[in-house]
């Protein structure tokens, strides 16, 4: 994923301290009193990672300063579209930006795919397939990341 040691998938009814709590666990648990995994962040525990990437994320108080806001950390959005769509989608194609003085690749392409069984409770047996109607991912991407009110659909994760 993009070159990172480690991924956190998180839910949208998570919230900040769940997310702190289980890196911190696992990093006590794996490195002793190391910190290999963090997590920029908002600095309160009960908001939600959802609404804080949406409107941009903001992490001046945890390591916003070091990596930057929020919404440079996100590798994957799911939703439910307006239409009933569930849908995955994320960065494919990127461009080293480090010789403009930016630490993250520059996005130059966004694809995505559709859930085909999406009344199917048991996540491991979706299927994820091309979606059956022409999608914009790539305006999709920019809105969920704080580009949009929210307006866009229902991020699952």
């Amino acid at each position: 994923a993009r070159g990172k040691r480690g991924t956190l998938h998180v839910g949208g009814g998570e919230n900040f301290d769940r997310m702190y709590r289980a890196i911190d666990s696992w990093n006590k648990d794996n490195e002793g009193n190391g910190s290999k995994y963090l997590c920029a962040g908002g600095a309160t525990g009960s908001v939600s990672p959802m609404g804080w990437t949406a409107k941009g994320g903001l992490a001046s108080t945890t390591y916003g300063r070091k990596y930057g806001l929020g919404v440079d950390q996100v590798l994957q959005i799911e939703m439910v579209l307006p239409n009933g769509q569930h849908v995955r989608f994320g960065p494919t194609v990127w461009e080293d930006a480090s010789s403009d003085g930016y630490i993250y690749p520059k996005t130059k392409k966004v694809s995505g795919v559709c859930n085909q069984n999406s009344t199917e409770e048991d996540k491991s047996i979706w299927e994820w397939k091309a979606c059956p109607e022409d999608i914009n991912f790539d305006d999709l991407w920019f809105a969920t990341r704080g580009g949009g009110g929210g307006t866009w659909g229902v991020i699952l994760s």
